[in-house]
């Protein structure tokens, strides 16, 4: 999961999280990551439109989202 965060920083490419919010709800996410911490993400969140903060213990899984493009296909 850091290697997709880190690549997504650095090449600013969307990434897909699946993310648990403090009240225990769970939401896909699609993030643009802008900078890391030890234990946040700060990213661009395509959702809120708005920079958000993400805490790496609530990310809870991340691909890239051209994983999702190529599997999704009109017929």
């Amino acid at each position: 999961m850091n290697a997709f965060l880190l690549r997504s920083q650095r090449e600013q490419l969307p990434l897909v999280i699946m993310y648990q919010a403090q009240d225990g709800t769970i939401t896909k996410r699609t993030i643009i990551v802008k900078s890391l911490s030890s234990s946040a993400v700060y990213a661009y969140c395509f959702y809120r439109k708005q920079n958000r903060r993400f805490l790496l213990s609530n990310i809870l899984a991340a691909y890239p989202a051209s994983v999702l493009r190529k599997r999704i296909r009109p017929a």
